[in-house]
């Protein structure tokens, strides 16, 4: 199976691959030796909408050379906004499944190896008990895991596909996923990261989420807590406060700005201002000074000028984000913003594009280069390249690489909290040592 796209079908990949392996299937790395070939697909972008058909056809290719029953399936956002019309776009398809679909995916793939029907399931199943498609109380819990707390939007930004391909917004029960956060820390699990298309709107009656993170924070046991991602429009005082109360909530959060004109923002009815951005990260810093926060951010959107452009600059340089996804807009075909035209240019989407990230650059390095000296806590996710070396993320989702006397380089030492200094900033990283 190949993913592509955002967190949420990463997780969305753990939990069929445990779907598939309970029914029976067994995972393969090579397309080569498999029975079933799989796409988990993403069109928020038209980048990635290529990506998903080109991957697609590439996978049918040993099909069609060993002349062999392959059931090829395209899972995910791009099978959800096309529907049976994928059949058409890449020939040799077997399978469409959107995602409130995937639990069927064991009896569609044996239906379409018995008969050689294609199969479709597309559209919002909202009532399946396997909606949010939690871990099985039988899955091995990873040293760091996803949890869904809420599916689709609704706030129906004019650029977005979202709410076409991932359908009205539904939020998961607190008792259900307390639960599932439990089951996780209990198997070892040592860091939680909430999932929504529009996280912090998660709500169930009088509960927020700010009480949603004051819950699982209580949880014995769990270490880290993190959440993405988030819309500002529904950045409480409350969440950006918990940043400084709460012990495993983390001090990095991602939130996509993509303008910083106010007129952008309203011709993509993001539905808050500038100013409105700016208190949130004032909030958030005077709750916890030292938090990295990251965005998105789009150039070129139809009818951006150079002010608006100069605008959005201008509020990189104001909040100074330690890391930011930029992008050139590209037109959704569905979405409201198909009918604003694409009025700005390749060559200056570029250029505006290859300014930003000058600047978003400058920023990332200014606050890598503030960790030097310091010492982070580092969950370890692995050994490194060097001899003794290991790897993981600070709290502050910085990657850290670091050194430590043999007697403590163990096999046991992936999935530990340690304590790192750091000695030197690279590019992409930070390196440290082991301090005890």
């Amino acid at each position: 199976m190949k993913t592509f796209g955002c967190q949420m079908n990463v997780h969305d990949s753990e939990r069929i691959e445990e779907i598939l392996m309970r029914a029976g299937f067994e995972m393969v790395e090579d397309p080569a030796f498999a029975d079933v070939a799989l796409v988990n697909s993403c069109t928020v972008r038209e980048k990635a909408w290529h990506k998903a058909i080109s991957e697609a056809g590439r996978l049918r290719k040993p099909k069609e050379r060993h002349g062999r029953q392959l059931v090829v399936g395209m899972l995910g956002c791009v099978a959800q906004q096309e529907g049976e019309r994928i059949f058409s776009l890449v020939s040799g398809m077997d399978l469409v499944v959107a995602p409130d679909h995937y639990h069927r995916l064991p009896a569609l793939i044996r239906q379409c190896a018995a008969d050689g029907q294609r199969q479709v399931a597309v559209g919002f199943d909202a009532g399946h008990p396997e909606d949010f498609l939690a871990l099985s109380e039988a899955a091995a819990a990873p040293i760091s895991a996803f949890v869904t707390v809420m599916k689709g939007c609704e706030e129906r930004c004019l650029y977005c596909i979202v709410p076409s391909v991932r359908g009205p917004e539904r939020h998961r029960p607190l008792d259900d996923i307390e639960g599932e956060v439990r089951r996780l820390v209990a198997g070892g699990t040592q860091e939680v990261t909430l999932l929504g298309q529009k996280v912090n709107a998660w709500r169930e009656g009088e509960r927020s989420f700010a009480d949603l993170l004051a819950r699982l924070d209580n949880i014995e046991g769990l270490s880290r807590l993190r959440f993405t991602s988030p819309h500002p429009r529904h950045m409480s005082p409350e969440v950006a406060s918990a940043f400084g109360s709460l012990r495993t909530l983390c001090e990095a959060i991602h939130l996509p700005a993509q303008s910083g004109s106010d007129r952008t923002l309203k011709r993509m009815r993001r539905r808050y201002r500038v100013d409105d951005y700016l208190a949130t990260v004032t909030a958030l810093r005077a709750a916890r000074p030292d938090i990295a926060i990251s965005t998105d951010l789009i150039v070129g959107y139809p009818g951006e000028t150079e002010e608006d452009f100069a605008q959005t600059l201008a509020l990189v340089e104001a909040v100074r984000f330690s890391g930011a996804f930029s992008f050139k807009y590209s037109v959704r075909p569905g979405t409201p913003a198909e009918k604003l035209g694409d009025d700005v240019s390749e060559a200056e989407k570029a250029s505006r594009l290859s300014r930003l990230h000058e600047v978003v650059l400058r920023h990332e390095q200014a606050f890598r280069a503030q960790q030097l000296g310091r010492t982070l806590e580092v969950l370890v996710e692995g050994q490194g390249r060097m001899p003794r070396q290991w790897s993981g993320r600070a709290r502050n989702n910085q990657i850290v690489n670091f050194t430590c006397p043999a007697d403590v380089c163990d096999p046991a030492l992936r999935g530990q909290l340690v304590r790192v200094a750091i000695t030197r900033v690279n590019p992409n990283s930070l390196e440290g040592e082991w301090h005890p």
